[in-house]
Parts: C-alpha cells; sequence; structure tokens
C-alpha cells in the first residue's frame, strides 16, 4: 500500500511539472503598495478603492485579452522598508507582473528604486515628489507634480487677465518654497507682475504684518502655497484687514473646510486639484458611476480618481503587449500612453510624469467645493 501510495504522489508531481498552476492560467497578477494602517491611511485606502473600481471593470468586460486581472494588496503601514519588503514578497512569491503604488513619498522613493533596479512596471498614483521617477524609465505617475500646479496656476491667472499679483509662503516647508519658485518663475514667463513676497514659518499665527504689506502692495490677487489649516488662519486675518482679494493655492487647500469659521470667505479662495466629482466627460462619469453603486458613496479624495487611472493606464499597457508579463515591454507601452481618462487625456513626458488638466475649483458662503473648469498646460 505505502509502495502505491509513493507511486501516486510521484505521478502527480511529475504531471505538476507539465500542467501550469490555475493562478498563472486564470489571472494577471498586480501589487499594491499602500499605507492601509495608521497615519496617513485615509489616502492608501482611498488609493485602494480606485484601484478596486476599476479592477471590477475590467474584469466586467472580459480582463486584458480575455484574462482576468486580480490585485494583491499589501499594507506598508507608511514605512519605506516594509514597502520594499513588500514589493519583493509581490514580485518574488506571488508573481505580481507590476505594481500599482504605493501612495506617500518616502515609500514611494523606496520601491521605486527597487522597481527600477528590477525592470518593473510601477505607477504611482499619488506620490508627487519630483525624485520618485527621476532615472527610474519603469516608473510612472498619474498624479501632477508640485511644481507643475504652480506653473499652471500661474498660466491660469494670466489667462483671466490678471497681470500683478503677491505671494505669501511658508519658507520653512519644501511644498510650499516648492510652489513658490515654480509660480514666481512662471510669473516671469507670463508676464505677471509679483509685487509683494512675503513669508513664514510653519508655527506662524498670526500673518498681519506680511498681510498689511501685502495688501499696501495692492496686488489683484494673491498666490497662498499654504495647506488648508494655515490658509484659514491667513484669510480670516486678510478678512480683518481689509484684504478682499482673489486667493489662489495648491491641492493642499483641499482640507480648509473644516479649519475655518467663516466658510463665506472661502468664495474668494480658488485651488487647482487632481479632479472634480463635478467632471462630466465619459470616464469621469463612468467612474462615478461605478464608485457610488461599489461603495454608496461620493469619491472624497482626488487620488481615488489617480488611482482609477493608473490601473487603466497599466491595464491598456498590458493589452498591447503579447505577454503581460514582459517588464521591458509593458513599461515602453506605459510610456507611449495617449488615454482619455477619469482625470483627463493623459500622456507621459521625458520624465514619466503626465502631461495632463488641472482641476480649478472654488467654494460656495457654505463652503461646498465648487468646480470651475479643468485647465490644460500651455505645451
Amino acid at each position: 500500500m505505502k509502495k502505491f501510495v509513493a507511486i501516486i504522489l510521484s505521478c502527480v508531481m511529475m504531471l505538476s511539472i507539465f500542467i501550469p498552476t490555475a493562478t498563472a492560467e486564470e489571472n494577471i497578477k498586480v501589487g499594491f503598495i499602500g499605507v492601509l494602517t495608521g497615519r496617513g491611511s485615509q489616502y492608501g485606502e482611498g488609493v485602494k478603492k480606485g484601484i478596486e473600481v476599476y479592477v471590477d471593470l475590467i474584469n466586467e468586460q472580459g480582463g486584458i485579452n480575455g484574462v482576468p486581472v486580480k490585485v494583491i494588496y499589501e499594507d506598508s503601514q507608511g514605512d519605506a522598508s516594509k514597502g520594499v519588503l513588500a514589493a519583493q514578497k509581490l514580485i518574488g512569491l506571488d508573481g505580481c507582473v507590476a505594481i500599482l503604488g504605493p501612495v506617500i513619498t518616502p515609500v514611494c522613493k523606496a520601491v521605486a528604486e527597487y522597481c527600477n533596479d528590477e525592470g518593473i512596471p510601477m505607477i504611482t498614483a499619488s506620490g508627487t515628489d519630483y525624485e520618485i521617477t527621476t532615472g527610474r524609465p519603469s516608473v510612472f505617475r498619474t498624479c501632477f507634480l508640485d511644481p507643475f500646479q504652480a506653473t499652471v496656476i500661474a498660466q491660469y491667472i494670466a489667462a483671466q487677465g490678471i497681470t500683478k499679483v503677491a505671494a505669501l509662503y511658508d519658507q520653512g516647508n519644501p511644498y510650499s518654497k516648492g510652489l513658490y519658485d515654480a509660480f514666481k518663475a512662471e510669473c516671469e514667463n507670463q508676464g505677471v507682475e509679483i509685487l509683494a513676497t512675503e513669508s513664514g514659518s510653519g508655527d506662524d499665527v498670526d500673518f498681519k504684518a506680511q498681510l498689511t504689506n501685502i495688501k499696501n502692495a495692492v496686488p489683484e490677487a494673491v498666490f497662498l502655497p499654504y495647506y488648508g489649516e494655515a490658509a484659514a488662519l491667513i484669510l480670516t486675518q486678510a478678512n480683518e484687514i481689509g484684504l478682499d482679494v482673489k486667493y489662489y493655492g495648491g491641492d493642499g487647500i483641499s482640507n480648509i473646510v473644516k479649519a475655518i469659521t467663516d466658510k463665506s470667505l472661502l468664495t474668494n479662495m480658488v485651488y487647482t486639484d487632481h479632479f472634480s466629482n463635478s467632471e462630466t466627460n465619459e470616464q469621469a462619469l463612468t467612474f462615478l458611476a461605478a464608485y457610488r453603486k461599489k461603495f454608496g458613496q461620493e469619491p472624497d479624495i482626488s487620488f481615488i480618481a489617480t488611482a482609477y487611472d493608473a490601473a487603466r493606464v497599466l491595464f491598456d499597457a498590458m493589452g498591447k503587449v503579447e505577454d503581460p508579463s514582459d517588464y521591458e515591454a509593458v513599461t515602453a507601452a506605459i510610456k507611449a500612453t495617449d488615454l482619455e481618462c477619469v482625470t483627463g487625456r493623459i500622456t507621459f513626458d521625458e520624465h514619466n510624469d503626465p502631461i495632463k488638466s488641472v482641476f480649478f475649483t472654488t467654494f460656495n458662503a457654505e463652503g461646498k467645493q465648487i468646480f470651475i473648469e479643468s485647465f490644460a498646460p500651455a505645451q
């Protein structure tokens, strides 16, 4: 009997050499890495939801060339070393052929280095730091860069006929300083004069001295590259000294509503974002309907939309190559992307950053976001 069992086991083992596994036959596996627990997890969960919506959609349509897609999700906990370990597991053990994510900059940089060394295609939906894709041909993003949005803000201001502005920024914050530098450079290109430049530090709570100097310069608008909490203080204090102008800021403004008491002040605030739920292009309407159906609510983070687009770009590229596990072929197909997406038409520049529209948004007197328009950058 023991000899018979041994023979049967030997036969099974021999057959397994020649018969591919069901998983290999039935799924194209892609890995996701994001912060799903702890600080920043709201962004990781949002990106995960955006990917899930597109995966459901493409599988309903038959997958990639008839093969369903399976995404394996890993939690980086916001830790760079855990992100790299997750990437190694996804590629080496789980058999994934590409990476979607990571979500936050430190993890993105670490995983991007690993993916570049191995030639693995990677698309982040939310990594805005310039260095993430630098010198890494297989690493892409579907969100715009910090300097990019400031450049487009300057172009947008010029298109509104505004010729004289002022700026107030946080000199100790890389996000704020980076946006200001890019804004200043593009103002020079656009013929927009910066009448006054004032700065503060991250600990400041009183901006009246800087705002008074700006008021005395009599600008038509003020560039305010701050996050919501500080911007709320600035708008409140500007109102107190009678500085009544339009304010323009980057995507950091998006969380200002809860931080400001007098929400009517927000009607003077215009900011850039990656997406608006008021967008009406065909891809956006499909995305919004699918998201509402799956989660029973509106997307509340714009990175949900860029995550959907990241999955769309990756799977579109995979569908154009003979073998989705061919890293080099998939990378080349991503690079050649020219695709209508939720956040606009996406192509990639020489730095693997998307060339796409920016969404300009304001608020009503109750603090509800009001979509103004999408604005394509000057080429």
